[in-house]
């Protein structure tokens, strides 16, 4: 599962795996238990500690009931912020960087639970700010890394398309007066794209906001 990736000239780019366990939140360097202490107030220590929304969340506070559903609250998007913030500041890398974040699922359950736990990380390709024992951190997701450090390409332009070409995906995001939209953003499988829009020379785009979800990839 790739959910937020794009490597731009001038802003660092990570490769970030994370297990994300009923009893611990597991990366290449770390392992934590997967329970989630939330307080409204500045706790007395900020050790593992994830600042978000206004909330205070300790990390790594015992063992949270067994959900067979990850994505009913907020606790796993939690624990993978925190996951991610661990990660930069143990290999160096700025706290202001693009993540490629690669999680798994059962077996069983991929199929089934591939699209809604994709969507659950993601949250509609917004960056990502957060602070995290005390340090400011910023994520960003695919493609809006180039925006975020040539703003001066969309300065008093009221909507513009952004086209993130992969090898197989093609991903798609509007921005509006600079503001990611999450309703008018999806991904599309290359192979479609090649046959329904022909050669790049070729292209011609109109936008439907209420078309716009791409169709089953054939």
């Amino acid at each position: 599962m790739v959910v937020m990736k794009k490597e731009i000239q001038g802003l660092e780019t990570m490769i970030i795996g994370i297990d994300h366990g009923y009893y611990a939140i597991k990366s290449r360097n770390f392992s934590f238990p997967a329970g989630v202490t939330a307080y409204t107030h500045e706790p007395y220590t900020l050790k593992n500690t994830l600042q978000i929304g206004g909330k205070y969340f300790v990390c790594g506070t015992g063992r949270q009931p067994i959900l067979r559903d990850k994505t009913v609250n907020d606790n796993y998007y939690i624990l993978t912020l925190a996951a991610i913030a661990m990660e930069l500041r143990y290999r160096a890398f700025p706290a202001e960087s693009s993540v490629t974040l690669a999680a798994g699922l059962p077996l069983a359950r991929y199929g089934r639970d591939k699209k809604s736990f994709t969507e659950y990380l993601l949250r509609n390709g917004q960056p990502v700010n957060f602070l995290f024992e005390g340090e400011r951190y910023k994520v960003f997701p695919q493609g809006y890394s180039a925006i975020a450090i040539h703003p001066e390409l969309v300065k008093d332009e009221p909507s513009v398309l952004l086209m993130d070409i992969g090898g197989w995906t093609v991903d798609l995001m509007r921005l509006d007066n600079n503001v990611p939209n999450p309703a008018l953003s999806c991904r599309a499988w290359c192979s479609f794209v090649w046959r329904s829009l022909g050669r790049p020379s070729e292209w011609r785009i109109n936008l439907y906001p209420s078309y716009w979800h791409c169709p089953p990839c054939p």
